[in-house]
């Protein structure tokens, strides 16, 4: 059972003057203070063996999909970038023996867990978690002594942050004016995780969140695009940096995100009573983040995938040749991190419900070779695409639920008519892959990018042990692989 960490534990100085930036808050008072204090308290609380392994899950699946990501445009354009501007230092780029920076690192490794749109997600909540908790994390245990337990506690503590806050700007207000959350509640979760793992003082740990919510931003209509998965690099790398001024001495406002035009006012629309809520709302979902938590199946949006699920439910009794058209109802709001027009690239494709329901009906698979440009503008799928018709609706089965679900019916040339709803995508929490799909997708991943099966399988089995020994000193090197010999696999 978590507790609330009392005001009087943490580490706030009895005697404040006034600052350059404001007066001091009152003690024990706002979002900025229960957000610190929170973080502060993590240590005390300790998250238990059952979330260790799911944070290990989460870490090989993350790195799996970012070693892939290392081969996308995307990350060679920031590598360029980064070989103009050299940031040496003693944190790797995942699968490479090249170390940079703290925040170089955070920032590559994190665009590229994104890149490919395989990293994890939350079935209630449009964000991807572990793309901006885990590169700031692991960039920041190369400087802090990490062990297994003090990762554990602080990735719950940024898991919990990410969600809570998302319930009280509401997530609805905040994504329906075009903010992706990952980016924008992503620097909040990743600055108090960070500010738990160093074990931030709760003065400073409000500085960081300070500087954090003055660097958010993001724009959902740059899905589809490089800058997508740039969203989450930037919010790792930033969050590295807000500690890292915070630690220094660097100042915010101490009531930044709750006050007049501060994070809350500028990104939501909330309420002193949800604001409230949100010590209630950060204890809950430190313990039970895992129970809104998908492993992704697929590379491409969390959007598409219930329907995929249904389709390649469906194509067991239907013939892909017999198919004549395809109808997706999805619930209110489902549609909006989906592109409104067919794609004509392959990161458009993986914002594409039509393109992405016609490739599982033709293939019967949805995977990476599936979102290159030549395979989205395959003209031999292309009427099938132009035949997918989509749309959002209420809920056929209950009426004003607003819980995510999918129905897929087909139509096939004979005027037969099937139907399949999926409100539970396989990979959710509710419905978890198989330890084996599991490994299946991490090697898949890692032959994306050339990697034989042995370096692939003592990379995963030494961050295992790893793990289980509890100290996290020798991570940077496990994670480079077979790039410590200088081989720069995925990045050639």
């Amino acid at each position: 059972m978590t507790t609330t960490p009392s005001p009087a534990a943490g580490p706030l100085t009895a005697a404040r003057g006034s600052r350059p930036d404001g007066p001091p808050a009152a003690v024990g008072s706002g979002a900025t203070y229960d957000i610190a204090a929170f973080a502060a308290g993590a240590v005390a609380r300790r998250a238990g063996a059952d979330q260790a392994d799911a944070v290990l899950t989460a870490l090989v699946d993350t790195v799996a999909v970012t070693v892939a990501g290392m081969s996308t445009p995307a990350v060679r354009i920031l590598l360029e970038v980064l070989e103009a501007e050299p940031a040496p230092g003693d944190c790797r780029l995942w699968g490479s023996a090249l170390a940079v920076g703290p925040s170089a690192a955070a920032l590559i490794n994190g665009t590229a867990a994104h890149a490919l749109d395989w990293d994890d997600a939350s079935p209630t909540m449009p964000m991807h978690p572990a793309a901006v908790l885990l590169p700031a994390l692991v960039a920041q245990a190369a400087r802090t002594g990490a062990t297994t337990d003090s990762f554990v506690s602080a990735y719950a503590v940024g898991s919990a942050v990410f969600r809570a806050v998302s319930e009280v700007l509401p997530l609805e207000v905040h994504y329906g004016r075009g903010w992706h959350n990952t980016s924008t509640t992503g620097r909040l979760a990743a600055t108090a995780a960070l500010a738990a793992l160093t074990g931030l003082g709760l003065e400073e740990t409000r500085h960081a969140l300070g500087v954090a919510a003055s660097m958010a931003s993001g724009s959902l209509a740059n899905f589809g695009t490089m800058t997508k998965p740039l969203h989450a690099g930037l919010a790792a790398r930033d969050a590295v940096t807000a500690v890292a001024l915070a630690q220094r001495g660097f100042t915010s406002r101490h009531t930044q995100l709750e006050a007049t035009g501060g994070f809350f006012a500028l990104f939501g629309d909330t309420d002193d009573v949800r604001l409230r809520e949100l010590p209630e709302r950060l204890r809950r979902w430190e313990s039970t983040w895992r129970d809104d938590w998908v492993i992704k199946r697929y590379p491409s949006c969390y959007a598409t995938h219930r329907a995929i699920d249904a389709v390649l439910d469906l194509r067991t009794s239907v013939h892909p040749e017999a198919v004549s058209s395809v109808e997706v109802t999805v619930h209110a709001g489902g549609l909006r991190p989906l592109l409104a027009h067919l794609p004509s690239t392959g990161l458009e494709g993986k914002f594409s419900l039509p393109y992405t329901v016609a490739r599982a009906v033709r293939s019967g698979h949805v995977r990476l070779t599936d979102f290159t440009d030549e395979a989205v503008l395959d003209p031999a799928l292309r009427p099938l695409v132009e035949g997918v018709v989509v749309r959002e609706g209420p809920d056929p089965d209950v009426q004003g639920s607003t819980e995510p679900f999918t129905v897929v019916t087909i139509h096939t040339n004979d005027d037969q008519v099937h139907t399949r709803r999926v409100d539970v995508s396989r990979g959710d929490a509710r419905n978890p892959m198989s330890t084996t799909e599991l490994m299946d997708k991490a090697v898949e991943a890692f032959e994306f990018v050339g990697w034989a099966p042995a370096p692939t399988h003592d990379l995963l089995a030494g961050l295992a042990s790893l793990w289980a020994g509890g100290d996290l000193g020798g991570l940077q090197d496990v994670l480079a692989g077979e790039g410590a010999t200088g081989v720069r696999r995925g990045l050639a």
